[in-house]
């Protein structure tokens, strides 16, 4: 996956930001789950929030002091998961802890590289919804309780 480039942003109160990617998409991505994360608790401030700006390379969103920041990867990832064109890292990470599995096992189960579950266990990159089908299916195959 090529590294996600924004080229405009709006933020629409309480927690939206409204982007412009570089391939021309646009996406409105809520971004409330930051509101509450250590470094974050200025953007509860509307007046704050609004001043939300695409970086000057567009390599991610920041606000008005430079100090707080989100990037483009973060946020395209974010908003293929609000679409339901992504399997919430939350949910993948949530099928790991409640059957056991490492990353090493993850990968053998799903039979892909250990690589690949470190990007998605550390919300890098987007799951295919696949991968989520697949986790259900190997919880299926071994009497667990499905994804």
């Amino acid at each position: 996956m090529t590294q996600q480039k924004i080229t405009s942003v709006s933020a629409e109160l309480p927690s939206y930001l409204a982007i412009s990617w570089r391939s021309g998409k646009k996406t409105r991505v809520d971004v409330a789950e930051y509101l509450d994360s250590p470094g974050y608790e200025k953007l509860k401030e509307p007046a704050f929030f609004v001043t939300a700006v695409a970086e000057e390379w567009g390599h991610g969103v920041e606000w008005a002091d430079g100090e707080i920041g989100i990037d483009a990867d973060s946020l395209y990832r974010l908003g293929k998961e609000q679409a339901g064109q992504a399997f919430p890292v939350t949910e993948f990470s949530a099928w790991m802890e409640r059957n056991g599995l490492s990353l090493s096992a993850a990968a053998g189960a799903l039979g892909i590289t250990r690589r690949t579950i470190v990007y998605y266990h550390g919300g890098y990159k987007p799951i295919p919804v696949y991968i989520k089908l697949a986790c259900i299916g190997w919880e299926t195959l071994h009497g667990r309780h499905a994804a």
